[in-house]
């Protein structure tokens, strides 16, 4: 066996030797036994269930919560030559017929699905006739309801041990601790597994916490050191462009990257990164999952993250190849109470969510018992301001209902135009029979929207374009002419998200089945918090130390290169 696991290391990955444990995982899950894995942030956990599927005769089914990480594997794994597949999510079961024959007739290796995908029974019922050999779940800390991004749907994957019983079981995470580890076990109904976990310590990672009120130029002196492949860290869109334009005026080649960009870009970008022709990245946490750089020197970050495993997660980019590397925390003295003012007030409390729900419900005119299988558009902002909400609470009420399967969630950017005729039908009727553009438009209106005298209607821009042979600035000053003139009213919308509701609204029934757990989400934030900003701004303990803690590991020699207080030389 081990003969055969060390070729097809060579002939796919192009090595002759594996990072540690990855041997000893490899040959005890193909074993057919149930395995968890516990390997911090580059040490190679997939490969751990990628490998073995090439030695395994039939299929790998990997659950990953990732649409962005399954799409990288599963590129990487085509271009090693490994035929792999993952499930997109269009909706309906025609999509979900095809896209599951696509997979079983087309002799995938590896096939990828959502946790979210176990929720419908036509993907459960059709994944039965695949010849499934391993089950591997990614990310598995999100069954977890201690872990830092719980996710219900994952609850649903203890259906497949019942559907393949003798199937191996190996489940991968970068960070957990024990009570996750024992969730992780108890809620897949994992089977005398062994666990396999390596020390979070990463000593060639030089853990800094550095205080300035001038990170600008802070970041500035630490990039001017030496010319290296960097990672910078910013909490939005906006800050990554800002922070690159401001790194390129110091005459340093730098791009950015986040989850608004389009896939082309994106992967541009990440080449021009890996091949050092923009060594400085800037970038939210959309980048570096699923990427690796071996010789990453600096991760920064310039506003401190949610939680310690985020931060160990994303500090962890660095030295990859085992060189001394840095992890750098710029702080503020505001940035404590800019922290929790970020993630802790906007927590709602079930009572909130509950009238939240309702209004949501009310504003997409989703009547009680409809909505399911139906996609509904929401204008954010306008949202907001009709019920008086604030925007981070709406995003983080959002996430809850999405992360707990009433809806699937898509940012999109949709610009909708609504109009009303407000003047009578005669005053309407006489201004379109003057000879211009302006009545020409007046006249498609009134032919195909007969309504608009009474209501608001949403009118289809681009079908008047084409029927009139009119551009859309033409149609844009027109309709403007025809307010002037008192004939139309004429707004513009944008729709920011869309929501693809999945199950029928029933209010407190819909909402009963986890309200209970909002209490402990939020208590659990609040923990994670604290625990963030201790690791700040207490300055006298081992920073490595105070990371091995959280996870479970107790180490009381210091790593005498931290910033702490107490490893200054």
């Amino acid at each position: 066996m081990m003969e055969n696991i060390i070729d097809h290391l060579k002939q796919y990955w192009n090595s002759n030797a594996f990072r540690p444990m990855q041997r000893e995982i490899i040959i005890h899950y193909l074993k057919g036994k149930d395995t968890v894995v516990l390997m911090p942030t580059g040490g190679g956990k997939s490969l751990c269930y990628q490998l073995p599927s090439l030695i395994m005769k039939g299929q790998t089914l990997v659950i990953s919560p990732l649409i962005s990480l399954m799409q990288d594997q599963v590129n990487q794994l085509n271009e090693r030559g490994i035929k792999s597949i993952f499930f997109e999510s269009p909706h309906g079961k025609n999509n979900i017929y095809r896209q599951l024959e696509n997979a079983r007739n087309g002799n995938f290796k590896i096939i990828y699905c959502s946790p979210e995908r176990l929720v419908n029974e036509e993907f459960i019922s059709q994944l039965e006739r695949f010849s499934i050999t391993g089950i591997a779940i990614d990310e598995a800390h999100c069954i977890s309801e201690w872990g830092h991004d719980f996710r219900p749907a994952f609850r649903s994957i203890k259906k497949l041990r019942s559907m393949f019983p003798k199937v191996p079981f190996i489940a991968v995470t970068a960070t957990a601790t024990s009570k996750v580890l024992d969730d992780i076990t108890k809620e897949l109904n994992l089977i005398n597994p062994k666990i396999f976990r390596n020390s979070f310590e990463r000593k060639n990672i030089n853990y800094q916490v550095r205080y300035t009120r001038d990170k600008m130029g802070s970041l500035k002196k630490i990039l001017m050191q030496e010319e290296a492949s960097v990672i910078i860290y910013c909490r939005s869109r906006s800050k990554t462009e800002n922070t690159v334009h401001q790194i390129q005026s110091w005459g340093m080649k730098a791009n950015f990257y986040h989850g608004g960009l389009d896939a082309g870009l994106k992967k541009q970008r990440l080449k021009d990164w890996k091949n050092e022709t923009s060594p400085i990245m800037v970038a939210t946490s959309a980048f570096g999952m699923g990427i690796d750089k071996s010789n990453v020197r600096k991760v920064i970050h310039l506003l401190m993250p949610e939680s310690m495993e985020s931060y160990y997660q994303e500090s962890g980019r660095v030295g990859r190849d085992g060189l001394p590397s840095e992890g750098i925390l710029l702080v503020h003295p505001s940035d404590k109470n800019r922290l929790q003012n970020q993630f802790l007030s906007h927590l709602p409390d079930s009572k909130y969510l509950e009238v939240f729900y309702k209004k949501l419900c009310d504003y997409l005119e989703i009547a009680y018992g409809e909505g399911e299988g139906k996609e509904y558009k929401l204008n954010f902002n306008n949202f907001c301001s009709t019920y008086e909400f604030q925007p981070k609470k709406v995003h983080y009420c959002l996430g809850i209902l999405a992360r707990e399967d009433i809806f699937e969630m898509k940012q999109i950017h949709e610009t909708q135009t609504y109009l009303k005729i407000r003047s009578t039908p005669l005053e309407a009727l006489k201004r379109s029979e003057q000879v211009d553009t302006a009545a020409r438009i007046l006249q498609f209106l009134m032919r195909n929207y007969q309504e608009l005298f009474r209501k608001e209607k949403k009118i289809n821009l681009g079908k008047m374009m084409d029927l009139l042979g009119v551009d859309f600035d033409d149609i844009q000053k027109k309709l403007n002419l025809l307010v002037k003139e008192n004939i139309l009213e004429y707004d513009q919308s944008n729709t920011d998200i869309k929501l693809y509701w999945k199950i029928p609204r029933e209010n407190q029934y819909t909402l009963n089945r986890f309200l209970s757990r909002i209490a402990h989400q939020n208590q659990l934030k609040i923990d994670k918090i604290a625990y963030m900003i201790y690791y700040t701004f207490e300055k006298a303990e081992c920073k490595r130390n105070k990371i091995l803690r959280y996870f479970g590991e107790k180490k009381t020699e210091r790593c005498l290169n931290c910033s702490a207080q107490g490893c200054q030389k």
